[in-house]
């Protein structure tokens, strides 16, 4: 054999084990892959009546939790559907996740006391625990103080015992009762004198009471937290990665509307809260006067570092702060929270509520050159639907085009 062909089979030997190791590398991507659709597949899931987030009505399940679990499944073309959940009370439900092998349980508060209990994949929704009184009976509740003057029930293994103990609450005056309904009933019954429990369900449980919402009041907020779908700890750590990557797509991946899948669903279960995050007026627009500042200085220098979520484009403290930036037909060009939607174009793309903010932002820049505007938007790092309220302005930048320069505060 000469050097000729010899260095041929050399090169044809290193080409073959390259494609081999390669062909090897990809079966074990796509042999991973089965096995962890095949491991979601294995998995009991639960749920409870805790709506606006899951619950059964009409022989079906509804809420936020379980449309956003059946996208999950979509996405991961895993062969399940709500008809592999099971509606059950939430004491079983809850005993079962601990005990149980490949459980998982929604929707649960992401309490300190169960963080090393299950692993975690959300936050799915915001969750408001409330202080609930029948209408009429005068009762008031100022201070965690007052607290302490009255009777309570809240449903058994639910956060709210803790959060009412915490709060200086006699044990020997919280009662536990099995679920919702059992809950109600003993407030109506006297049996106690307030609940604990969530504002959004309390929009929804009493009319499956027969009573009407207005019949029951909330009198006092106690705490606003997250929820979440807890696994047993038997689960997988890269099923668990799997899951939340899809829950992350789901809420940042902006559809061509505007809107993301997760912000829609929450808009159809009415999940809007107002969120009180610290922040002034005063520092939103400091904040856009700096930007501005700096895209006149050094406009691709500045938009990279927004991209790149830097300080101050996105306060490191408080990441409710941040800025972001359109050109004048509206496509962003920076934005300090959201990677995923550099680039899109948001002419014409309503909030979930139908409302053409972004629209109005481009005539107020163009006509006044800075101003207010109030919209439905979700939260970096939290879920759910806030109310919030974005300053803009006008400026050229130092590469000589318009840029759209926006901060806002949730209110």
């Amino acid at each position: 054999m000469g050097p000729g062909c010899l260095f041929r089979s050399i090169v044809i030997f290193l080409i073959a084990s390259m494609l081999l190791l390669f062909s090897c590398s990809r079966l074990n991507i796509f042999d991973s892959d089965a096995k962890l659709i095949e491991e979601a597949g294995s998995l009991t899931w639960l749920t409870e009546n805790f709506p606006p987030y899951n619950y059964g009505q009409t022989g079906s399940l509804n809420g936020v939790a379980v449309e956003v679990l059946e996208t999950m499944f979509d996405q991961m073309e895993v062969n399940l559907s709500q008809a592999d959940i099971s509606l059950t009370d939430w004491t079983n439900a809850y005993k079962a996740v601990q005990d149980n092998e490949g459980t998982v349980l929604f929707s649960m508060v992401r309490s300190p006391d169960r963080e090393n209990m299950f692993k975690w994949v959300g936050p799915i929704a915001p969750h408001k625990e409330v202080i609930i009184a029948p209408a009429g009976t005068g009762i008031k509740i100022v201070t965690d103080a007052d607290l302490t003057h009255y009777h309570f029930g809240v449903v058994n293994g639910y956060s709210s015992y803790n959060l009412l103990r915490d709060r200086g609450v006699d044990p020997g005056k919280i009662i536990e009762y099995p679920g919702s309904t059992e809950l109600y009933q003993a407030m109506i019954d006297g049996e106690v004198q307030c609940i604990s429990y969530s504002e959004q369900a309390n929009l929804l449980i009493p009319v499956g009471l027969g009573y009407l919402p207005e019949d029951f009041l909330p009198v006092y907020t106690i705490n606003v937290d997250q929820l979440y779908y807890a696994f047993n700890q038997s689960v997988s750590n890269s099923l668990i990665n799997l899951f939340q990557e899809k829950l992350d797509l789901i809420k940042n991946d902006k559809e061509a509307d505007g809107s993301s899948t997760h912000e829609k669903i929450l808009q159809k279960y009415s999940v809007i809260l107002s969120g009180n995050d610290s922040i002034t007026n005063d520092m939103v627009t400091t904040l856009v006067d700096q930007t501005v500042a700096d895209f006149v200085l050094d406009a691709s220098g500045t938009i990279t570092k927004m991209n790149e979520q830097q300080a101050p484009y996105r306060d490191s403290e408080n990441t409710a702060l941040y800025c972001f930036a359109y050109d004048t037909d509206l496509t962003i060009v920076a934005h300090a929270a959201n990677v995923n939607i550099i680039g899109l174009n948001f002419k014409g793309k309503p909030d979930v509520t139908g409302k053409l903010f972004r629209d109005e932002i481009l005539a107020g820049a163009l006509e006044e050159g800075s101003g207010w505007v109030d919209y439905i938007y979700t939260k970096p790092d939290q879920s759910g639907l806030y109310l919030k309220t974005t300053y803009f302005t006008l400026t050229t930048g130092s590469d000589g085009k318009q840029y759209i320069v926006c901060a806002g505060r949730y209110k």
